[in-house]
């Protein structure tokens, strides 16, 4: 394939993805004013700077747009995976120290929800209201409780003798402890990111290590 071909095709990806990055950003923007059901893609478009069509076109319905917005906050990322492929998320697993460890997890708590909180809350109370938006809901729930596992037991394997649980208890606990419900929460009674992220370090290894 000719080069002007190449850098045209790699052009048009470019500017796609910016258009994306674009309209996601603006329904965020939209469903946290509006909420799920007072958002309309006549205003997300608006927002982004982009004809209606091409917002249809991208996202085909606010279902889909939702669910991307949900996507892109829980990762922090346009492209890059699902959570437990970032860089971020990978350190926690990768790293030796039990302790240190949780007290990751309680960081990336903090950065997930510190930009999802709002638009998981949105998604949560739409649920009811449609079945495809509760499968996107109950899908969120069960990625969660997969990396509950996968954490709990990259956790057991060091922690040795000094893990208070098995690996279902771990796991179950790092899901109750880490719900985006509970740093909403922490944040209406006044707490902020830094302290909470500090609370729920504290929490995880007073609850999960012993003498550490």
């Amino acid at each position: 394939m000719p080069k002007a071909v190449n850098r045209a095709s790699g052009l048009r990806a470019e500017q796609a993805a910016r258009t994306r990055a674009r309209i996601l950003e603006a329904a965020r923007e939209v469903f946290e004013r509006r909420g799920y059901g007072g958002a309309r893609i006549e205003d997300i478009a608006a927002a982004a700077g982009v004809a209606v069509p091409t917002v249809y076109k991208t996202f085909t319905n606010k279902k889909t747009l939702l669910a991307g917005v949900v996507e892109r906050a829980m990762t922090g990322a346009d492209y890059a995976g699902d959570v437990d492929e970032q860089d971020w998320w990978q350190e926690q697993l990768r790293e030796p120290d039990p302790v240190r460890q949780l007290r990751l997890i309680a960081r990336n708590a903090r950065r997930i929800y510190g930009r999802a909180a709002s638009v998981l809350e949105i998604l949560r109370a739409s649920a009811p209201l449609d079945p495809d938006i509760a499968a996107t809901w109950d899908e969120v729930f069960a990625q969660r409780l997969e990396r509950s596992r996968g954490t709990a037991r990259s956790m057991l394997a060091k922690a040795g003798g000094r893990a208070r649980f098995d690996a279902q208890e771990t796991a179950v606990t790092l899901l109750a402890l880490t719900r985006p419900e509970l740093y909403s929460e922490q944040i209406g009674l006044g707490r902020s990111a830094d302290q909470y992220e500090r609370w729920l370090g504290d929490v995880l290894v007073a609850t999960l290590v012993t003498n550490a």
